[in-house]
């Protein structure tokens, strides 16, 4: 059964908690109070994910200020938004002092942006509950079914391993401590790209003392590490061969062999597997064994990228924005600024993204994230080249080169008239230039110099 989020609503105004009471039902929990008296009551009794309050209360005790001053301090966690028709007097700027998440003008077309907050507020404090939890964050609903596959393997008795496929940053990690909060398990985690090649067998199975120089003394490894819970090896396509035969053998037996003992040790681990890396390809080319890859592939399961998740993008940047601002800064995204964030196609993913919103935070002396503020943020980042490019990708990437020399041959290195013309947002265009090499040989200044320009 999924809960809505509860939230409540405090105006002296009949009509307008009639009408946000029938607008919002169907995706909130609604509770009205027409007083502040009423809304102290209710939220002692209540956990209020969101709380939409007036300021103006004629001929009552208390006024919105006392509610919210109430709210901070009985409901820390509970998102305070002000929406009142007055936005001129002493109590508006006593308002703005206080730690609001919005403040919103009840004028004829307010609603909109009231919705928008609202999702925006209820969104980032389910995440927070969920994110304490280690749960994995999303509102795709392709995740969403991998992630009920998921915890029907979980309900069962197997211990067969899950390996976890997608390119960097999709958030393969938090898939994998996700796995093992429902297990009630606790989880090492190392990334086998990252292992020294001469301490890939130390680190992993642990090493007796003298077993080589330097070796004072006996060492646990990851694998006895983690007896009784999870251990998640990331990125195990970069193993070394010789690893992965070790590897196999403890999947295999269960049980491990220090470096330097000839005894062996039965563990108990359920194995977390994942790479961004084509194993099979890696199988067919000889640097991935295969019969370790039968072994991990018991049950697979491929996150999709951020650019195709596009619901988890604006989902993802609002609790970047709650999580990287600072306590009383109130950023928002302005609907051209969402519009570009859902444009570009982040080849980083989530750690991209967050990448960037954390560069508008730092650098952005404006509350509102418009469209503008988005791009600069994106251009001043590094945008990594897809790993792989299949003939067919290599093909499509040529003739958008062409089509772009085209388009800037024609404005005399206009920008802004050649994304209209290719239909894409400024900052896809720029980055289209990077990832081609043409950033200096189409900018303005070379076609004052006439250029001699070749798609080959």
């Amino acid at each position: 059964m999924i809960t809505k989020p509860l939230i409540l609503i405090c105006d002296d105004d009949p009509e307008i908690l009639q009408t946000l009471h029938l607008s919002l039902r169907s995706s909130f929990e609604i509770k009205t109070a027409n007083s502040v008296l009423k809304a102290k009551k209710l939220t002692e009794e209540n956990d209020f994910d969101a709380a939409i309050i007036d300021l103006n209360f004629e001929g009552q005790e208390h006024d919105g200020i006392h509610l919210l001053d109430f709210m901070s301090k009985k409901s820390p966690g509970t998102f305070l938004i002000v929406l009142s028709g007055d936005n001129t007097t002493l109590r508006v700027i006593e308002a703005m002092r206080r730690k609001l998440f919005e403040f919103i003008v009840k004028d004829g077309k307010y609603f909109d942006s009231l919705l928008r907050t609202l999702t925006r507020a209820t969104q980032i404090r389910v995440a927070n509950r969920e994110q304490a939890q280690k749960k994995f964050l999303t509102q795709s609903k392709e995740v969403k079914e991998i992630l009920q596959k998921i915890d029907l393997i979980l309900k069962s008795n197997t211990e067969a391993p899950i390996l976890i496929l997608g390119e960097s940053g999709t958030g393969k990690e938090y898939l994998a401590q996700h796995v093992a909060m429902n297990l009630k398990m606790t989880a090492v985690t190392t990334n086998m790209g990252s292992i020294p090649k001469d301490m890939a067998e130390s680190i992993l199975f642990g090493h007796e003392k003298g077993s080589f120089t330097g070796a004072t003394a006996n060492k646990t490894g990851l694998f006895e590490a983690a007896h009784g819970g999870v251990l998640f090896l990331d990125e195990i396509g970069d193993t070394l061969l010789d690893i992965q035969t070790k590897l196999l053998r403890a999947l295999d037996q269960k049980e491990i062999q220090s470096l330097g003992s000839n005894k062996t040790k039965k563990i108990n681990v359920r194995i977390i597997a994942a790479t961004h890396h084509d194993l099979p390809k890696q199988v067919q080319e000889g640097t991935f064994r295969l019969d370790l890859f039968q072994r991990l592939s018991t049950f697979i399961f491929r996150l999709p990228s951020l650019r195709d998740r596009p619901e988890d993008i604006l989902y993802y940047a609002n609790i970047f924005i709650e999580e990287l601002s600072e306590d009383g800064a109130r950023f928002t995204i302005t609907p051209d600024g969402e519009q570009e964030l859902l444009s570009y196609r982040w080849p980083g993913n989530i750690r991209e993204l967050r990448n960037v919103i954390e560069r508008i935070i730092v650098l952005s002396p404006k509350l509102k994230i418009d469209k503008a503020t988005v791009a600069e943020a994106i251009r001043l980042g590094y945008a990594p080249s897809e790993i792989q490019i299949s003939k067919v990708g290599v093909v499509k990437n040529n003739a958008r080169r062409e089509e772009l020399v085209k388009a800037l041959t024609e404005y005399n290195g206009n920008k802004a008239k050649a994304a209209i013309t290719l239909g894409v947002s400024e900052a896809t265009l720029y980055r289209w230039l990077q990832e081609f090499d043409l950033t200096k040989i189409l900018s303005v200044e070379a076609f004052r110099k006439k250029p001699e320009l070749s798609c080959d």
